[in-house]
Protein backbone atom coordinates (compact mmCIF):
# COMPACT_ATOMS: atom_id res chain seq x y z
CA UNK A 1 0.00 0.00 0.00
CA UNK A 2 1.29 3.44 -0.92
CA UNK A 3 0.49 5.96 1.79
CA UNK A 4 0.70 9.74 1.71
CA UNK A 5 0.86 11.65 4.99
CA UNK A 6 -0.44 15.17 4.53
CA UNK A 7 0.11 18.34 6.56
CA UNK A 8 3.68 17.40 7.42
CA UNK A 9 6.80 19.48 7.04
CA UNK A 10 9.61 16.90 6.80
CA UNK A 11 12.28 19.45 7.74
CA UNK A 12 10.46 20.50 10.92
CA UNK A 13 11.06 19.02 14.36
CA UNK A 14 7.70 17.29 14.20
CA UNK A 15 8.42 16.04 10.69
CA UNK A 16 11.67 14.46 11.86
CA UNK A 17 10.00 12.91 14.91
CA UNK A 18 7.30 11.58 12.63
CA UNK A 19 9.83 9.91 10.36
CA UNK A 20 11.61 8.36 13.33
CA UNK A 21 8.33 7.08 14.74
CA UNK A 22 7.39 5.50 11.42
CA UNK A 23 10.80 3.85 11.13
CA UNK A 24 10.35 2.30 14.58
CA UNK A 25 7.05 0.68 13.69
CA UNK A 26 6.74 -3.06 13.73
CA UNK A 27 7.37 -5.12 10.64
CA UNK A 28 3.69 -6.05 10.49
CA UNK A 29 2.93 -2.56 9.21
CA UNK A 30 4.23 -2.87 5.66
CA UNK A 31 3.57 0.43 3.95
CA UNK A 32 5.42 2.42 1.32
CA UNK A 33 5.22 5.95 2.68
CA UNK A 34 5.77 9.46 1.47
CA UNK A 35 5.35 12.63 3.54
CA UNK A 36 4.06 15.91 2.20
CA UNK A 37 3.25 19.24 3.74
CA UNK A 38 0.08 20.80 2.38
CA UNK A 39 1.80 24.15 1.94
CA UNK A 40 -1.24 26.01 0.63
CA UNK A 41 -3.10 25.24 3.86
CA UNK A 42 -0.78 27.70 5.61
CA UNK A 43 -2.35 30.50 3.59
CA UNK A 44 -5.79 29.81 4.98
CA UNK A 45 -7.45 29.48 8.35
CA UNK A 46 -9.85 26.62 8.95
CA UNK A 47 -12.56 29.31 9.09
CA UNK A 48 -11.88 30.38 5.49
CA UNK A 49 -14.33 28.96 2.91
CA UNK A 50 -11.37 27.97 0.71
CA UNK A 51 -9.81 25.74 3.36
CA UNK A 52 -11.75 22.54 2.70
CA UNK A 53 -11.13 22.82 -1.04
CA UNK A 54 -7.37 23.26 -0.58
CA UNK A 55 -7.28 20.18 1.63
CA UNK A 56 -9.38 18.28 -0.90
CA UNK A 57 -7.00 19.27 -3.68
CA UNK A 58 -3.99 18.06 -1.67
CA UNK A 59 -5.59 14.67 -1.08
CA UNK A 60 -6.66 14.26 -4.71
CA UNK A 61 -3.12 15.20 -5.81
CA UNK A 62 -1.66 12.51 -3.56
CA UNK A 63 -3.93 9.90 -5.12
CA UNK A 64 -3.82 10.96 -8.76
CA UNK A 65 -0.24 12.19 -9.07
CA UNK A 66 1.61 10.25 -6.38
CA UNK A 67 -0.40 7.09 -6.93
CA UNK A 68 -1.19 6.69 -3.24
CA UNK A 69 -3.88 4.23 -2.23
CA UNK A 70 -4.13 5.72 1.24
CA UNK A 71 -3.92 9.23 2.69
CA UNK A 72 -3.50 10.01 6.39
CA UNK A 73 -4.61 13.53 7.26
CA UNK A 74 -3.28 14.93 10.54
CA UNK A 75 -5.61 17.71 11.59
CA UNK A 76 -6.53 19.89 14.53
CA UNK A 77 -8.92 17.98 16.79
CA UNK A 78 -11.22 20.97 17.37
CA UNK A 79 -12.64 20.77 13.85
CA UNK A 80 -11.84 17.14 13.10
CA UNK A 81 -15.45 16.01 12.62
CA UNK A 82 -16.23 18.96 10.36
CA UNK A 83 -13.26 18.21 8.12
CA UNK A 84 -13.93 14.47 8.01
CA UNK A 85 -17.60 15.01 7.12
CA UNK A 86 -16.77 17.59 4.45
CA UNK A 87 -14.18 15.31 2.89
CA UNK A 88 -16.71 12.46 2.87
CA UNK A 89 -18.78 14.43 0.37
CA UNK A 90 -16.05 16.32 -1.46
CA UNK A 91 -14.01 13.14 -2.02
CA UNK A 92 -16.92 10.89 -2.95
CA UNK A 93 -15.79 8.05 -5.18
CA UNK A 94 -12.06 8.58 -4.63
CA UNK A 95 -10.13 5.33 -5.33
CA UNK A 96 -8.27 5.42 -2.02
CA UNK A 97 -8.72 5.14 1.73
CA UNK A 98 -8.52 8.42 3.65
CA UNK A 99 -8.14 8.50 7.43
CA UNK A 100 -8.49 11.77 9.32
CA UNK A 101 -6.97 11.91 12.79
CA UNK A 102 -5.30 14.31 15.21
CA UNK A 103 -4.60 14.73 18.91
CA UNK A 104 -6.14 16.27 22.00
CA UNK A 105 -2.76 16.69 23.70
CA UNK A 106 -0.04 18.54 21.72
CA UNK A 107 3.00 16.58 20.61
CA UNK A 108 5.37 18.60 22.82
CA UNK A 109 3.47 17.74 26.02
CA UNK A 110 4.07 14.51 27.97
CA UNK A 111 1.47 11.80 27.39
CA UNK A 112 0.49 13.30 24.03
CA UNK A 113 -1.95 11.07 22.17
CA UNK A 114 -0.66 12.04 18.74
CA UNK A 115 1.58 8.98 18.38
CA UNK A 116 -1.16 6.65 19.59
CA UNK A 117 -3.49 7.97 16.90
CA UNK A 118 -0.85 7.97 14.16
CA UNK A 119 0.28 4.43 15.01
CA UNK A 120 -3.31 3.22 15.20
CA UNK A 121 -4.23 4.82 11.89
CA UNK A 122 -1.15 3.32 10.22
CA UNK A 123 -1.99 -0.14 11.51
CA UNK A 124 -5.54 0.33 10.25
CA UNK A 125 -4.16 1.03 6.78
CA UNK A 126 -1.87 -1.99 6.99
CA UNK A 127 -4.69 -4.30 8.06
CA UNK A 128 -6.94 -3.03 5.30
CA UNK A 129 -9.77 -0.52 5.33
CA UNK A 130 -12.43 0.19 2.68
CA UNK A 131 -12.09 3.15 0.34
CA UNK A 132 -13.58 6.48 1.31
CA UNK A 133 -13.11 8.78 4.29
CA UNK A 134 -12.84 7.53 7.87
CA UNK A 135 -12.26 9.20 11.24
CA UNK A 136 -9.79 7.49 13.58
CA UNK A 137 -9.29 8.43 17.24
CA UNK A 138 -8.20 6.51 20.34
CA UNK A 139 -8.70 3.15 18.68
CA UNK A 140 -12.13 3.94 17.27
CA UNK A 141 -12.87 3.97 13.54
CA UNK A 142 -15.87 6.27 13.07
CA UNK A 143 -18.11 7.18 10.15
CA UNK A 144 -17.70 10.94 9.65
CA UNK A 145 -21.31 11.58 8.59
CA UNK A 146 -22.56 10.22 11.90
CA UNK A 147 -19.90 11.61 14.23
CA UNK A 148 -19.69 14.60 16.54
CA UNK A 149 -17.38 15.74 19.29
CA UNK A 150 -18.76 15.28 22.79
CA UNK A 151 -15.74 16.02 25.04
CA UNK A 152 -12.81 18.43 25.08
CA UNK A 153 -10.57 16.14 27.11
CA UNK A 154 -10.19 12.54 28.12
CA UNK A 155 -10.68 9.35 26.14
CA UNK A 156 -13.01 8.84 23.19
CA UNK A 157 -13.91 12.51 22.64
CA UNK A 158 -15.82 11.67 19.45
CA UNK A 159 -19.13 9.86 19.29
CA UNK A 160 -20.87 8.10 16.43
CA UNK A 161 -24.61 8.67 16.63
CA UNK A 162 -26.96 5.77 16.00
CA UNK A 163 -30.16 7.80 15.79
CA UNK A 164 -29.81 9.25 12.29
CA UNK A 165 -31.43 6.74 9.93
CA UNK A 166 -31.18 9.07 6.94
CA UNK A 167 -27.39 9.04 7.17
CA UNK A 168 -26.79 5.30 7.41
CA UNK A 169 -27.27 4.18 3.81
CA UNK A 170 -25.68 5.22 0.55
CA UNK A 171 -28.66 7.47 -0.21
CA UNK A 172 -27.17 10.16 2.02
CA UNK A 173 -24.33 10.60 -0.45
CA UNK A 174 -24.37 13.24 -3.14
CA UNK A 175 -24.13 10.68 -5.93
CA UNK A 176 -23.83 13.19 -8.77
CA UNK A 177 -20.77 14.81 -7.19
CA UNK A 178 -17.37 13.12 -7.04
CA UNK A 179 -13.82 13.92 -6.03
CA UNK A 180 -13.09 15.31 -9.52
CA UNK A 181 -16.13 17.62 -9.70
CA UNK A 182 -14.96 21.27 -9.93
CA UNK A 183 -15.78 23.15 -6.73
CA UNK A 184 -16.00 26.76 -5.62
CA UNK A 185 -15.77 28.06 -2.03
CA UNK A 186 -19.09 28.35 -0.22
CA UNK A 187 -19.96 30.76 2.59
CA UNK A 188 -22.37 29.21 5.09
CA UNK A 189 -23.85 30.52 8.33
CA UNK A 190 -25.10 28.45 11.27
CA UNK A 191 -27.69 29.80 13.69
CA UNK A 192 -29.40 28.07 16.61
CA UNK A 193 -32.99 29.25 16.93
CA UNK A 194 -33.38 30.86 20.34
CA UNK A 195 -36.09 32.85 22.16
CA UNK A 196 -35.97 36.51 21.21
CA UNK A 197 -33.89 35.95 18.07
CA UNK A 198 -35.95 38.46 16.10
CA UNK A 199 -36.07 39.24 12.40
CA UNK A 200 -33.58 42.14 12.57
CA UNK A 201 -30.80 39.88 13.77
CA UNK A 202 -31.73 37.30 11.15
CA UNK A 203 -31.77 39.92 8.38
CA UNK A 204 -28.26 41.05 9.31
CA UNK A 205 -26.95 37.51 9.03
CA UNK A 206 -28.75 36.82 5.76
CA UNK A 207 -27.44 40.04 4.22
CA UNK A 208 -23.81 39.28 5.14
CA UNK A 209 -23.09 37.55 1.83
CA UNK A 210 -23.66 33.96 2.93
CA UNK A 211 -24.94 31.51 0.32
CA UNK A 212 -26.65 29.23 2.80
CA UNK A 213 -27.94 29.32 6.37
CA UNK A 214 -28.35 26.29 8.63
CA UNK A 215 -30.99 26.78 11.32
CA UNK A 216 -30.68 24.48 14.32
CA UNK A 217 -33.94 23.87 16.12
CA UNK A 218 -35.24 21.61 18.90
CA UNK A 219 -38.79 21.57 17.58
CA UNK A 220 -40.53 21.28 14.23
CA UNK A 221 -40.35 24.87 13.06
CA UNK A 222 -43.86 25.93 14.07
CA UNK A 223 -42.94 28.70 16.51
CA UNK A 224 -41.55 31.30 14.09
CA UNK A 225 -43.33 34.65 14.08
CA UNK A 226 -44.46 36.37 10.89
CA UNK A 227 -41.47 38.74 10.76
CA UNK A 228 -38.98 35.87 10.95
CA UNK A 229 -40.92 33.91 8.33
CA UNK A 230 -40.84 37.00 6.11
CA UNK A 231 -37.07 37.26 6.51
CA UNK A 232 -36.66 33.61 5.57
CA UNK A 233 -38.96 33.99 2.56
CA UNK A 234 -36.99 36.98 1.27
CA UNK A 235 -33.71 35.11 1.70
CA UNK A 236 -34.97 32.06 -0.19
CA UNK A 237 -36.32 34.26 -2.99
CA UNK A 238 -32.79 35.65 -3.38
CA UNK A 239 -31.37 32.16 -3.78
CA UNK A 240 -29.99 31.70 -0.27
CA UNK A 241 -30.37 28.05 0.72
CA UNK A 242 -31.93 27.98 4.21
CA UNK A 243 -31.86 24.53 5.83
CA UNK A 244 -33.51 23.49 9.09
CA UNK A 245 -32.04 20.61 11.08
CA UNK A 246 -33.40 18.97 14.21
CA UNK A 247 -30.92 18.95 17.09
CA UNK A 248 -32.81 16.62 19.45
CA UNK A 249 -30.98 13.34 19.96
CA UNK A 250 -33.10 10.24 19.46
CA UNK A 251 -35.23 8.61 16.83
CA UNK A 252 -38.44 10.60 16.55
CA UNK A 253 -40.87 11.64 13.84
CA UNK A 254 -39.96 14.91 12.21
CA UNK A 255 -42.11 17.25 10.15
CA UNK A 256 -41.21 20.82 9.41
CA UNK A 257 -43.81 23.53 10.04
CA UNK A 258 -45.96 24.36 7.01
CA UNK A 259 -45.35 28.10 7.22
CA UNK A 260 -41.56 28.01 6.93
CA UNK A 261 -41.81 25.19 4.41
CA UNK A 262 -43.95 27.44 2.22
CA UNK A 263 -41.41 30.23 2.78
CA UNK A 264 -38.82 28.06 1.02
CA UNK A 265 -36.89 26.61 3.94
CA UNK A 266 -35.44 23.16 3.26
CA UNK A 267 -35.90 20.38 5.80
CA UNK A 268 -32.87 18.18 6.46
CA UNK A 269 -34.41 16.38 9.43
CA UNK A 270 -32.11 14.47 11.76
CA UNK A 271 -28.56 15.21 10.70
CA UNK A 272 -25.43 16.44 12.43
CA UNK A 273 -24.24 19.98 11.89
CA UNK A 274 -20.94 18.59 10.61
CA UNK A 275 -22.66 16.46 7.97
CA UNK A 276 -25.06 19.14 6.72
CA UNK A 277 -22.22 21.62 6.27
CA UNK A 278 -20.25 19.06 4.27
CA UNK A 279 -23.27 18.31 2.10
CA UNK A 280 -23.89 22.01 1.42
CA UNK A 281 -20.22 22.57 0.58
CA UNK A 282 -20.59 19.86 -2.07
CA UNK A 283 -24.01 20.81 -3.43
CA UNK A 284 -23.59 24.57 -3.63
CA UNK A 285 -19.86 24.40 -4.37
CA UNK A 286 -20.53 22.27 -7.44
CA UNK A 287 -22.72 25.02 -8.87
CA UNK A 288 -26.22 23.83 -7.96
CA UNK A 289 -28.75 26.62 -7.47
CA UNK A 290 -31.40 27.04 -4.77
CA UNK A 291 -34.16 25.10 -6.50
CA UNK A 292 -31.79 22.28 -7.43
CA UNK A 293 -30.59 21.98 -3.84
CA UNK A 294 -34.16 22.02 -2.54
CA UNK A 295 -35.19 19.36 -5.06
CA UNK A 296 -32.25 17.22 -3.96
CA UNK A 297 -33.29 17.32 -0.30
CA UNK A 298 -36.94 16.65 -1.11
CA UNK A 299 -36.06 13.65 -3.29
CA UNK A 300 -33.78 12.33 -0.56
Amino acid sequence: MNLCLSELEPSSVFGLRMKNALNRQSGSCVLTRTCHEAILLKKYSVTDPEYVLVLREAIVWAVQVEGCTGVLVLHDADTLCYIAASMSYLLSGIPASVIVTGALIPVNIPDSDVWENIDGAMMTFACGIPGGVHLYFHGDILRPLLSSRIKTAGRQPFWERDDIPCQVGASCRVLEITYITPMKPVSIGVLPVFPGMGSSFLDCMLSSGIQSLVLEYDGTGEAFNLDVIGSLRRACSKGIVVVLILTCVGRSDYRMGDEINCAGVVSAGHVTREAILGKLYALIGSGLKYHQVRDFFECE
